[in-house]
This record gives C-alpha cells, sequence and structure tokens, in this order.
C-alpha cells in the first residue's frame, strides 16, 4: 500500500496540483484512474509471462491474473509453468519490465509531443504509461532486495544475480528520472506545455 501511494498516487496527485486545473475538475479522475489501474496492473504483468510461455510452448500449470478482491484477497498474481532457469525463462522473466520500459518511452513522447487538454485522459497517460512501470519495477525489485521471491530472483537464476540487479538499478532509475522530469516540466499544464 505504500508503494502505491509513494509511486502512484503522490505523483499524480503532485501532477495535478501543479496543473492550472483546480481541484473539482481533477479530483473525480484520480479515483476512477486509480480504479483501472488497480484493476489492470497485475493483470497485464501476468499476460507478459504468459505471452513469453506460450511464445516458448512452456506447459502452464496455474495462472492467477487477478486477486480476488471479493474473498479478500490482495495478494499477487503468478503464473506458474515449467521453469528451468534458462535464458529462455530469463525472456519470459523479464517481458513486463521490457513492456514497462517501452510504455515508459511512449508514454514520454505521448506526453510531451502532444497537449492533453482534459485532465482524466493526461491522468490516464501519466498513471498507465509512465508511474506503473515506476511501480511494476520499483515494487518488485525493492521487494526482492528485502528478501522476497519474486521476478528478480528468477532474473538472477536464469543468468546471474548481477543482472538481477543491474536491471532493477537501470530500469527503475530510467522511470524515475522520466517521472520527475514529467513532474518538473510540467507545471501550469496545460498553459505551459511546450514551454
Amino acid at each position: 500500500v505504500l508503494e502505491i501511494a509513494l509511486l502512484i498516487m503522490l505523483p499524480l496527485i503532485l501532477f495535478y496540483q501543479r496543473s492550472i486545473w483546480t481541484y473539482k475538475k481533477y479530483l473525480p479522475s484520480i479515483m476512477i484512474i486509480y480504479l483501472i489501474w488497480y484493476l489492470s496492473y497485475m493483470l497485464f504483468h501476468e499476460l507478459m509471462h504468459i505471452l513469453g510461455a506460450w511464445i516458448f510452448d512452456k506447459t502452464i500449470y496455474e495462472i492467477k491474473l487477478i486477486p480476488k478482491f471479493w474473498a479478500g484477497d490482495l495478494g499477487s498474481g503468478y503464473v506458474r509453468y515449467d521453469y528451468k532457469g534458462d535464458s529462455i525463462d530469463f525472456i519470459i522473466i523479464i517481458l513486463p519490465y521490457a513492456r514497462d520500459m517501452i510504455l515508459l518511452a511512449l508514454g514520454y513522447l505521448l506526453i510531451i509531443k502532444t497537449e492533453i487538454k482534459k485532465p482524466f485522459m493526461i491522468g490516464l497517460i501519466l498513471v498507465i504509461m509512465i508511474l506503473s512501470p515506476l511501480f511494476d519495477i520499483g515494487n518488485n525489485y525493492f521487494a526482492y532486495l528485502l528478501g522476497s521471491m519474486n521476478d528478480f530472483n528468477a532474473l538472477g537464476e536464469s543468468s546471474a544475480n548481477l543482472f538481477s540487479h543491474l536491471i532493477g538499478i537501470s530500469f527503475f532509475m530510467t522511470s524515475a528520472l522520466i517521472t520527475i522530469h514529467i513532474l518538473k516540466r510540467y507545471k501550469n499544464y496545460p498553459e505551459h506545455h511546450n514551454k
């Protein structure tokens, strides 16, 4: 929950507060955007693992794409397949993070090249294409550093632990720097968009 507050909600609120819009214009957007992100984040992360497993003809044993919120389950998603810890598994494991970097690049270009005048649309683009990659990489890498078994462990097993750290640090720093750049550059958005 703390990671969501720091990496998704706080930057989104800061972006809106620094814009020319009044809180009445963007407050409803924050709730809807958060709901869209929360219901789709895990789904799209795990779908990338499924895509990789399917491309490489892996046998999938079990899938959890969304938690059972209605049963009080707020846990993580997963894809269990015939993992061997080889270079093919490295590709399968890194796919969601490669997707994050692609989303980040596309989102950055979209935000700097276009002027989006609707608070909901710019917020949705910011969350899905910039802040969600920041969260996905940061949350998983820092959980790995704290001892959780996750994708970064599997990256280390299928290559070397050094690669887990190189990927985690470089991807997180890239996403953090782009986020900071957007927040600093777009004060009074959309009035001073390209200045």
